[in-house]
């Protein structure tokens, strides 16, 4: 998935998010995927997800098994230019019970749990048990010990954090779900458009660390007339 390139109008850079979105789950699962661009009712930001907050199916052997939710809160960096993620929210449901096995989230202002960070709705005894004990022990900083789904796993913060497509490489690779010719190829060049956005984007934040490091590699490097702050902030948070 390839978000914005250039820096354009809000507006527009959703609207292109949206559009890569689309061709990415066109691409990997079976179905007619419809996703859009809209302004939050509340704020200035802009929604991206399926028209109608229809959920995406998964299917076995053609079977609907479970469901796919996705949802983009989508703003301006701080610089006021370039797209930035400020949300997203990525679960699997169970058609059977309509409860979730496992959720990706991320936010960019969270401060009570890791910025992003995965939740499973599952079981595990010696864990449990772990938890258990430590609600004993501390029952404020554990306190639902039977509750898994409870825990909240980081993954590389707001620049390392999980794309789209490697929760799409999950639910086929790991969990078999149905998929699409050529699916493999979509998912890995989705997957690496992203991380080169989150290089460029780290870049901007550590422009004299980039710097330093290209210079190292044999690479002549004219600083502007104004090189800001670095912008840490990212790199810092749980």
């Amino acid at each position: 998935m390839d978000p914005a390139s250039a820096p354009t109008s809000l507006s527009e850079q959703s609207q292109r998010f949206a559009s890569a979105t689309q061709a990415t789950l066109a691409g990997v699962l079976p179905g007619n995927h419809v996703i859009v661009s809209r302004q939050a009712e509340t704020t200035h930001r802009f929604i991206v997800q399926p028209e109608n907050r229809a959920k995406i199916p998964l299917l076995v052997a053609g079977d609907h098994l479970a469901d796919l939710e996705v949802s983009f809160f989508l703003d301006l960096d701080r610089t006021g230019t370039w797209l930035k993620v400020v949300r997203s929210d990525f679960s699997v449901h169970s058609v059977l019970t309509r409860t979730p096995l496992l959720r990706l989230e991320y936010r960019s202002d969270m401060n009570s749990a890791p910025i992003s960070h995965w939740q499973v709705h599952a079981e595990r005894g010696a864990l449990s048990h772990l938890l258990a004990r430590a609600h004993e022990h501390n029952p404020r900083l554990v306190s639902k010990p039977h509750d898994l789904s409870s825990l909240h796993l980081p993954v590389g913060g707001e620049r390392f954090r999980p794309c789209l497509e490697d929760v799409l490489q999950f639910v086929v690779h790991d969990c078999g779900v149905d998929s699409l010719a050529g699916w493999e190829q979509v998912v890995t060049e989705g997957r690496e458009s992203w991380r080169r956005l989150q290089l460029r984007s780290s870049i901007r934040d550590l422009q004299v660390d980039a710097a330093a490091e290209l210079e190292s590699l044999g690479w002549t490097v004219i600083p502007p007339s104004s090189v800001p702050e670095d912008h840490a902030e990212p790199f810092r948070t749980w």
